[in-house]
């Protein structure tokens, strides 16, 4: 039986063949060397935004609307004159409180002159006590009417100060439910117009309550609030600084969760009530290695990543993680800084591959430097190297 023929090389001394050219292929993939660093630690839910106060704006009297001064949607401030009510008969009321005032004003005043007339007889002997106790009596029922006829005033005038219909805060209006001409009554539970307040505003969300603890001693360990960033469903942030304001005092046994409550300003109105949003709470920051999160790949060992040691050969390392965020990830174990990762072409990798690492601009890299290379003078013999020309 003839020997068989022996695998011819190639210039480069690889062996040819199709077992050759596979062995000889390369993977391109993108590295980058582990470092330590700062990681923010949060939390994150989906939230929806609340005004801090909602007022239906209601008339307080009954009577017609004679004049509507805002329009749909207007911002206002508080005090601002929104509506007026039909005042006649209110103006009728206090005009007859007043006079009815004046009259009990004129008659305390003449029976505390003849009070003083019977003081002064009675001094003299020329009338009995009993006399003068029944002009003091007198005297104290005006003075208790005078009070009375005050209250009434005051209590008209009221009145009359509620035709006019004033915003009770700074805040946007919704759309009016009443037109000019119409009948209001204090009844009326629907109102005139609800304003909400847009200036500050809240966001509101809830917590699962094993993240309680955390929430909880980064709120001790926190100088002032919590901050609370809120973004879109497209994670465009929407609002970056919030204050976390307070906790609910007890948890939903329905859902195992906790009410949270934070507060924004809002100048330009970013938020706008009933919006859903994703909220973000800040605890602190952490240090450790941190790789990016994309790099991180799972598997039946679990979650892992491809390092790569100085003949750029893959090895498949098992990693626990900690504190992640949407580009960063912090390695809990399994790795050392200065080790180098790979990020990008893990597809087709397995244990013992060997890669060519890329730049950013798609060209290879070097090669890492071995250690036995590194302590050896770059002209291999320690001598000068030889111009081309020599």
């Amino acid at each position: 039986m003839s020997p068989k023929p022996a695998a011819t090389e190639s210039a480069s001394g690889q062996p040819r063949g199709p077992r050759g050219m596979m062995g000889s292929a390369k993977v391109p993939v993108r590295a980058v060397t582990v470092q330590e660093g700062l990681i923010d630690q949060t939390l994150t839910a989906i939230a929806t935004v609340k005004p801090l106060q909602t007022v239906a704006v209601r008339g307080e009297v009954d009577g017609v609307l004679v004049r509507v001064l805002f329009k749909d949607g207007q911002r206002v401030k508080a005090g601002d004159l929104l509506a007026e009510i039909d005042p006649r008969t209110y103006q009728v009321q206090l005009d007859q409180a007043r006079g009815q005032l004046l009259q009990n004003q004129a008659q305390l005043k003449g029976a505390q002159q003849e009070l003083q007339r019977h003081r002064v007889l009675f001094q003299q002997n020329s009338i009995s006590r009993q006399a003068l106790e029944t002009k003091e009596t007198a005297v104290q029922q005006l003075q208790a009417q005078v009070k009375s006829s005050q209250a009434e005033v005051a209590r008209t005038q009221l009145q009359l100060d509620r035709t006019r219909i004033t915003a009770p805060l700074d805040g946007r209006l919704g759309l009016r439910k009443l037109d000019q001409g119409n009948l209001i009554s204090a009844a009326n539970t629907d109102g005139l117009v609800v304003i909400t307040q847009t200036d500050p505003i809240g966001v509101e969300f809830s917590l699962p309550q094993n993240q309680l603890a955390a929430l909880s001693q980064a709120m001790r360990q926190s100088q002032g609030p919590l901050r609370v960033e809120v973004t879109d469903s497209n994670g465009r942030v929407l609002s970056s600084q919030g204050r976390l304001q307070a906790l609910d005092n007890q948890i939903d046994v329905a859902t195992g969760t906790l009410r949270v409550k934070a507060e924004f300003d809002n100048p330009d109105e970013t938020l706008f009530p009933n919006q859903f949003v994703n909220a973000r709470i800040y605890l602190g920051q952490q240090q450790g290695l941190l790789i990016p999160s994309y790099a991180v790949q799972r598997g039946s060992v679990g979650t892992y990543l491809y390092t790569l040691d100085a003949d750029d050969k893959v090895h498949v390392q098992p990693v626990e993680l900690g504190t992640a965020s949407l580009d960063t990830t912090l390695v809990a174990s399994g790795l050392k800084a200065g080790e180098r990762i790979v990020v990008e072409g893990t597809d087709r990798l397995r244990e013992g591959s060997v890669v060519e690492v890329m730049d950013a601009a798609g060209k290879a890299q070097a090669p890492a430097a071995k250690p036995e290379q590194a302590q050896r003078p770059a002209g291999g013999s320690g001598r000068r190297a030889r111009p081309a020309g020599e």
